[in-house]
Parts: C-alpha cells; sequence; structure tokens
C-alpha cells in the first residue's frame, strides 16, 4: 500500500509538472501559389512573430524579386488565429494539379505540434471554409506586393 501511494504522487505530481501546449503561439501557416510556364510564384510564411513574403519574379521580366519580413503586432496575430478554423481546414481535401498543364494552384498549409495539413486548389477559388483564412492571405499579399 504505501509504495501505491508513493507510485500515486508521482504520477501526480508528474501531471502536475506538465503544460498543455499553447496552440496559438506555435502555429505556422505557409500558404502560396505557382503557374506553369515560368510565370512566377509566391509565398508567404506566418508565425506568430513574423510574416515572410517572396514573391520570385518570372523568368525575363524586367520587375526585381520581393522578399519582405516584418513582425506581427499581438493584435493581428489574433486576428490570424481568428480566421484559421483548423478544425475545418483539416477536413478539407483539395489537391489539384493545374501547374501540371501550365494552369495556376495555390496552395496553404498550416501546421503546429498537433496537425498538419495542406491543400492545393485552383488559384482564385473561394472555398467557404476557409474565407476569412484567403481574405487574410489576400490582404497580406497586397500589402507586400507594394
Amino acid at each position: 500500500m504505501k509504495y501505491l501511494s508513493f507510485l500515486i504522487l508521482i504520477l501526480f505530481g508528474f501531471f502536475l509538472s506538465c503544460k498543455k501546449s499553447d496552440v496559438s503561439s506555435n502555429l505556422n501557416i505557409h500558404a502560396g501559389f505557382e503557374c506553369g510556364w515560368g510565370s512566377g510564384t509566391d509565398t508567404l510564411d506566418i508565425s506568430k512573430s513574423s510574416i515572410r513574403y517572396v514573391y520570385y519574379v518570372p523568368a525575363k521580366s524586367p520587375l526585381p524579386q520581393i522578399n519582405k519580413t516584418r513582425s506581427v503586432p499581438d493584435s493581428e496575430w489574433l486576428e490570424i488565429l481568428n480566421a484559421v478554423n483548423i478544425d475545418e481546414f483539416v477536413k478539407l481535401d483539395y489537391n489539384s494539379c493545374n501547374i501540371c498543364v501550365d494552369g495556376c494552384d495555390e496552395w496553404i498549409s498550416v501546421q503546429n505540434d498537433q496537425i498538419s495539413h495542406k491543400i492545393r486548389f485552383a488559384k482564385g477559388l473561394k472555398i467557404d471554409a476557409i474565407d476569412k483564412l484567403q481574405n487574410k492571405l489576400t490582404q497580406l499579399r497586397s500589402e507586400f506586393s507594394k
């Protein structure tokens, strides 16, 4: 009985010392588009601390590549978290390959310690379940491409 009590105390202490991970602090969102015929691609990498945008210029374009990074204020991070409905996102099953026939694909990947899910769909396709996230990504692309 003495050993059982000791084991229970150890297990109780173990559970008290474990902290539930904060899903919001380790969430990463990666998004972008790519088109066939070397007509350009972009990527957005979003975390709690920063947003990085890269636009890879199409071949033979006189435009310069865009590569910008900025920090994320807490208020904007909350806005991003509110735009991501992880439960709905992981249910989505899109895997287009328009680029395979020289079209354009858009992709979004959401990751944290518990999940990693990616969808790929026709560029510009609006998906009701993630419309807030798509709107935020569009807003960020517009901001960074100026």
